[in-house]
């Protein structure tokens, strides 16, 4: 054994490490993926070179040196046009012409020298074997040859590749990125060089020394390696300034209260800050997915989450929602969740991110303040009640007086011999009929005295002004007003509480008849009209021919405790304007030129579905 026999092992296995290394980046990265691979085809194809290099240095025959050759020259080919498309990833630049003309060059030389007889591409026979002596007396064997026109093809079409990747590396250079064209470049310019200048002269005889291809090659593992040092240093600097941007991250969402948490969808997997897992209930050492955060939550609002996400998805809009996390002990707490979605260059979706925030305190304060606005519109349906008791009264006296004058009847008819049955059961059907009437109008007082929580249902809107309708009848034929309500032609169904509907219209009426009250008699007027506005929603307007509202007065008509009445307590708008932003709409006044005022408000239309 001597260094020959060790030296060229030792080369092939730098390019076969090298190359290993590089395959094995390009398999766990996306980036630059396919001129790593091309680079590890190159230092393999390489290190297959080095031992056919040292196979000839030790051939026995000419037929064996004819085999080995024929191979040196396919596996350089591979080399070279590896490298060619290495750099041409690498760099994102190329003239395309001059890798054509490499690519037909070096295949000219290659098929004249795999053809028989005078075609023999770089020489026309091997006349002999001589074994030769170099330094510290290692001896190798020597090829003698004659060489015909095919020779200078390959030659031909390393120069070409010269140019090739000079003109790869100035571009580079001009997109500014000067470290990798002089340093990758000029590698493969210098291998390029040196390994053809010292072909030719050992092809020529003019050198007795084996073919160092692949020891040239060595300028390109360094250079590489260097790269990769740089890359690896790099990313792990990268590396320590996202823990160092993580620790930051958690120590502001933790004074903010705040949790984070990021989906990749390639690999499935989440990652999330310390306090993101807290709020859901997972260690820190649990491992999430999707999965785990879908049940964590409640049953109940997973549909909601899904609905959300899928809206967000379509309209490529952020997205937030709120949902709910059971705890022990029969507890829960709400999460308010804002993501945004992470798409690709083509569109395509890669994950989420998003931000959870704590809001169970905020939930319960509204929770608190819902049952204090019950209180307050409860207290002001008793209020408005007291203001109709009289009209109630007078309703209710009808119908009761009507049955006492029938029950009256009915006995004198029954102090008769012979009492009229017919005439009898008509009494009894009004006294009956009467009864009904009181009933309902009694019905509609305990419907809007009683206290309950808000119940949203489907109901019929023309229901809810009939209602209303009868509810003022008296109370306007009291006070001399004309009321004229809108008759609901279209079957318009809305998602509300019919007594908060009843007492949000009555407060307006009953508004509108007080802004009439000085007005002569036969200019007291009040309308409630409905239409359709589009988009699903309804439209009800209350107007009066009242003087009209002060614009000092009309933006602040709905602010707590503000009136415009001398006896107003100035609850009955803010009661109406809760309970209609509850009910998903929206209310407003408008004063007329010169007299009147209108306050509009809108309903949501229920879905078809529920309508149906």
């Amino acid at each position: 054994m001597n260094w020959i026999t060790v030296s060229w092992p030792m080369v092939a296995a730098a390019c076969l490490t090298l190359g290993l290394i590089e395959l094995h980046i390009g398999l766990a990265q996306r980036q630059q993926r396919a001129a790593r691979f091309l680079f590890a085809l190159s230092a393999c194809a390489m290190a297959a070179a080095c031992g056919l290099e040292l196979a000839l240095i030790q051939v026995d025959t000419i037929a064996h040196a004819e085999v080995l050759l024929s191979l040196l020259r396919v596996t350089i080919g591979v080399v070279l046009a590896a490298l060619m498309a290495f750099v041409w990833s690498y760099f994102g630049a190329g003239n395309r012409w001059l890798a054509l003309a490499f690519a037909c060059l070096y295949l000219i030389g290659v098929v004249g020298e795999l053809m028989p007889g005078p075609f023999n591409s770089f020489h026309t026979t091997i006349t002999g074997l001589r074994t030769d002596e170099v330094f510290r007396g290692a001896t190798f064997t020597m090829l003698d040859r004659e060489f015909s026109i095919w020779y200078a093809f390959p030659y031909l079409a390393t120069l070409t590749m010269i140019a090739f990747v000079a003109d790869a590396s100035i571009r580079l250079w001009r997109r500014g990125e000067h470290r990798r064209a002089l340093l990758i470049g000029g590698s493969i310019t210098i291998f390029l060089l040196v390994a053809g200048v010292q072909a030719a002269l050992v092809l020529a005889n003019k050198i007795n020394m084996p073919y160092m291809l692949s020891w040239c090659y060595l300028a390109i593992l360094v250079a590489m390696a260097t790269d990769l040092s740089a890359d690896a240093l790099a990313a792990t600097k990268l590396a320590e300034q996202l823990r160092e941007s993580e620790r930051s991250m958690d120590l502001a969402g933790a004074a903010a209260d705040l949790g984070m948490w990021a989906w990749n969808i390639s690999d499935g997997r989440i990652w999330a800050t310390a306090r993101a897992r807290a709020l859901f209930g997972f260690s820190a050492a649990e491992t999430l997915s999707m999965d785990n955060f879908v049940n964590a939550l409640h049953p109940d609002d997973r549909e909601l989450r899904r609905r959300t996400i899928e809206r967000a998805l379509a309209t490529g809009d952020d997205y937030e929602v709120e949902f709910r996390v059971p705890l022990a002990e029969d507890r829960t707490r709400w999460i308010s969740s804002r993501g945004r979605f992470e798409r690709g260059a083509k569109g395509e979706l890669l994950g989420i991110r998003a931000v959870v925030l704590d809001v169970s305190a905020r939930r319960g304060a509204e929770v608190e303040l819902q049952r204090l606005h019950s209180q307050l519109a409860h207290a002001s349906r008793v209020s408005m009640m007291g203001q109709l008791a009289s009209a109630l009264a007078h309703e209710l006296s009808q119908p009761l007086g009507a049955i006492l004058r029938n029950t009256e009847a009915a006995e004198l008819f029954l102090q008769h011999d012979s009492p009229d049955l017919g005439e009898l059961q008509e009494i009894l059907a009004d006294i009956r009929q009467d009864n009904k009437r009181a009933g309902d109008v009694i019905q509609r007082m305990r419907a809007l005295l009683k206290r309950r929580d808000f119940d949203p249902r489907a109901l019929s809107l023309g229901g809810v002004l009939d209602n209303v309708s009868r509810l003022t009848r008296n109370e306007a034929f009291t006070r001399r007003t004309q009321v004229e309500f809108d008759e609901c032609i279209e079957p318009w169904v809305v998602m509300g509480d019919s007594v908060q509907l009843q007492q949000v219209l009555l407060n307006l009426v009953i508004n509108a008849m007080d802004a009439v009250d000085d007005l002569p008699v036969d200019r007291r007027k009040v309308s409630v009209r409905t239409q359709h506005r589009g988009a699903g929603e309804i439209e009800v307007a209350v107007t009066d021919s009242g003087p009209g509202i002060a614009p000092q007065s009309l933006a602040r008509l709905f602010e707590p405790f503000f009136t415009t009445k001398p006896s107003g307590l100035g609850i009955g708008l803010t009661i109406s304007r809760t309970i209609i932003e509850a009910h998903g709409g929206r209310i407003w006044a408008e004063s007329g030129v010169g007299e009147g005022a209108t306050v509009r408000f809108t309903l949501p239309l229920a879905d078809e579905a529920i309508a149906s």
